[in-house]
């Protein structure tokens, strides 16, 4: 479930359907994921789970198994914050 609304947070910033998008999802593998792109993603991450992400993980979260990981531990914290 939680990887679904990734995948679609990320066709929506990439402007392509969450079923047209690969497998893995990571700058090799979804034409123009430029670090831009990778920016405006956080920001719908964060938009669409009301969360807040420390601007210094960003380039550990550059594939969609690391995003998930991420807001699984960060939805699990009382505060939603990841701290």
């Amino acid at each position: 479930m939680l990887e679904t609304r990734v995948r679609e947070v990320v066709g929506s910033v990439f402007g392509v359907a969450p079923d047209e998008l690969p497998e893995r999802l990571d700058p090799d593998t979804v034409p123009g994921w430029t670090s831009l792109r990778q920016i405006q993603l956080m920001m719908a991450l964060e938009s669409a789970f009301g969360i807040e992400i420390d601007p210094n993980l960003l380039p550990a979260l550059a594939s969609g198994p690391a995003i998930v990981q991420y807001l699984e531990e960060t939805l699990a914290v009382p505060d939603g914050t990841g701290r």
